[in-house]
């Protein structure tokens, strides 16, 4: 799928890689997220990127993203500081609305610090 803007000038087509990277790079920037690597020998939880995906009608997306968060950090305030994080982002850098960021946490990371 891809998100289209659409003006008098014309149509761009913002392809699901590009929404899904703005996302993923948006959550990885947030304190106390991690990546969801972990179950593969030589990774500890956290260590990698966070993992994303989109849905696309028009121009309106809903990123969804994959994390781990670091503890002891507070999950709620984590993903609400990374939702608000991915949306902006996302807005800014595309000019495409955002609806709901979906955020599954599937892991806690021990031994790093929570900023």
């Amino acid at each position: 799928m891809t998100a289209r803007l659409t003006s008098d000038h014309g149509t761009t087509e913002i392809d699901d890689r590009v929404i899904v990277a703005i996302a993923c790079r948006a959550a990885a920037e947030t304190p106390g997220i991690g990546g969801v690597h972990g179950r593969f020998p030589g990774h500890r939880r956290g260590e990698g990127r966070p993992r994303g995906w989109t849905a696309a009608e028009g121009d309106l997306v809903s990123p969804r993203v994959r994390i781990s968060v670091d503890y002891p950090a507070s999950v709620r305030e984590v993903t609400r500081r990374a939702r608000t994080r991915i949306r902006d982002q996302v807005r800014a850098l595309t000019g495409l609305r955002v609806g709901p960021v979906d955020i599954e946490v599937a892991a806690l990371a021990q031994g790093r610090r929570s900023s």
